[in-house]
């Protein structure tokens, strides 16, 4: 028995979409990086590994964010995310005595600590966190690196 057919055409369209899918995401990303205003933060993420060890599991905090504008790209062993969270109702509001929500353009660039078969992730939005599954690479070993530091503690004296 031989290796199953693939059709040549799908693979042709596969590739074109995800070469659309990059110029654009190229462009996104390229103009919110040119532009640097005060509006601009990094959304807090937390990155854990399945209990399995099969997928990587990324939450994103992105409240208020439109999910529309949401852009997810991964190049090599990195995770990108570029978005938006419109500040509506700040003239209504009145003044500020106390301001530590951020609104503005945000984006974040995550390394991935696997490698990651990109092609199956799956992303959703949900109750202002983005959540973005990649299965782990089967194909590679999983780096385990750890490194144990030795010291020596002193009691200092008062």
């Amino acid at each position: 028995m031989g290796e199953p057919e693939t059709n040549p055409i799908s693979k042709v369209s596969e590739r074109v979409l995800m070469d659309e899918f990059l110029t654009e995401f190229d462009a996104v990303f390229a103009e919110f990086a040119r532009r640097a205003k005060p509006g601009r933060f990094e959304p807090n993420v937390d990155v854990a590994l399945s209990s399995d060890e099969r997928t990587l599991l990324v939450t994103v905090e992105v409240a208020g964010a439109d999910p529309a504008q949401l852009r997810v790209m991964v190049e090599q062993r990195y995770l990108y995310i570029v978005g938006r969270r419109p500040d509506t109702d700040r003239g209504a509001r009145g003044t500020f005595l106390m301001k530590e929500i951020d609104y503005g353009e945000f984006a974040k660039r995550i390394h991935l600590p696997v490698q990651v078969a990109y092609e199956d992730a799956a992303a959703s939005y949900r109750d202002g966190m983005l959540t973005i599954r990649l299965p782990v690479s089967q194909d590679l070993p999983h780096p385990y690196n750890r490194t144990e530091i030795r010291m020596i503690v002193k009691r200092i004296p008062a």
